[in-house]
């Protein structure tokens, strides 16, 4: 992966824009993709070490050309407005005269690279910028698009801006879609120096994902893993329920966990947790059992860190089995409601 010229299979180019665009956009894109092809997109993250921002980048200005030509004539706006009167009227300049006469180019239609980030995001990127660029760019969005980064735009440059939008002329089709280049350009090398940095965990971005997933795409998932490397699906299994994560749990599900776990072994595993683990916990035993595991808790002195870890280890493989068997259900960062 070090040399960027080198080629980059299909599974590992869809690896690396999973990763690149986000945990939740990836996990909705994991659910619409054969098993097959979750088995290999999936083997490809967790073995994903350190990539050079430029493979990066041009797996991602890849997609974004493989994109535009999937969804040109089903997505609209005003150059495909364009090219098609250019096509019928055999000439770019009568298009462009007869756009004008119908309204030109309607607001909205410009920098969609840049909304569709988080406002948030979209600002911190546009900050970067010229004043009146800023003012520029945000005079091209939806007005309820352009408050929103207008709100999160640093203090000291919100007044400037609005400044220059309200005393703003009339750009030049040219100039603005100069603008909307040069941005696309800057936001795709911000993703990737942002999301594919030299990573030292390469298995973290998977876990992230995963995170996200529902039940039955985590558990497909890992279950493919488990036929192709079984320690790297554990390792997976392991960190994506932690000991902090024992206040997630409803306490019907943790009273049964604590009735499986040795009292000895979880006075251990609970050896410097938050004070919110500890208390959930007692308040899931009985009187006699508090006192029993304070007791274990009060005679532990100062212990190696890897057998604090060896005893979080088992608590959480309990927990993962007790899922596999349908005894407990374990709360996801997105879930599904009927109302």
């Amino acid at each position: 992966m070090a040399d960027t010229m080198a080629p980059i299979s299909g599974a590992r180019k869809a690896a690396l824009l999973l990763v690149a665009i986000g945990q939740e956009r990836a996990a909705r894109i994991l659910q619409s993709l054969t098993e097959e092809e979750v088995e290999k997109v999936m083997a490809e993250v967790a073995n994903l070490g350190p990539v050079e921002e430029g493979v990066v980048n041009q797996v991602l200005q890849e997609f974004v050309t493989e994109a535009r030509q999937h969804v040109r004539w089903t997505q609209g706006g005003i150059e495909v407005a364009k090219e098609l009167l250019a096509q019928a009227l055999g000439s770019t300049a009568k298009a462009e005269a007869m756009l004008a006469r119908i309204g030109g180019t309607p607001v909205g239609s410009h920098f969609r690279a840049l909304t569709a980030l988080d406002s948030s995001v979209a600002a911190s990127l546009l900050a970067r910028e010229h004043p009146q660029t800023v003012a520029l760019v945000i005079s091209k969005l939806p007005p309820e698009r352009g408050l929103a980064m207008l709100r999160e735009l640093p203090d000291p440059l919100k007044g400037d801006v609005a400044y220059r939008i309200a005393t703003l002329a009339t750009p030049s089709p040219e100039a603005i879609k100069a603008v909307e280049s040069g941005l696309e350009r800057r936001i795709v090398a911000a993703a990737a120096g942002q999301r594919l940095r030299a990573d030292s965990d390469p298995v973290k971005p998977l876990v992230e994902i995963l995170v996200r997933a529902d039940g039955d795409t985590e558990r497909e998932i890992l279950e493919r893993m488990d036929e192709i490397d079984p320690q790297l699906a554990q390792d997976v299994r392991q960190r994506l329920f932690t000991i902090e994560d024992l206040v997630k749990l409803e306490d019907k599900a943790l009273q049964l966990l604590l009735r499986q776990v040795d009292t000895k072994e979880l006075a251990l595993a609970l050896k410097g947790t938050s004070e919110p683990v500890r208390q959930k916990v007692f308040a899931n035993l009985s009187e006699r059992a508090q006192e029993n595991l304070k007791e274990e808790m009060d005679l532990l002195g100062p212990q190696r860190l890897r057998d604090v870890e060896k005893a979080r280890k088992e608590v959480v493989r309990t927990v993962r089995q007790l899922e596999q068997e349908g005894s407990i259900v374990l709360s996801r960062a997105v879930e599904d409601y009927v109302e």
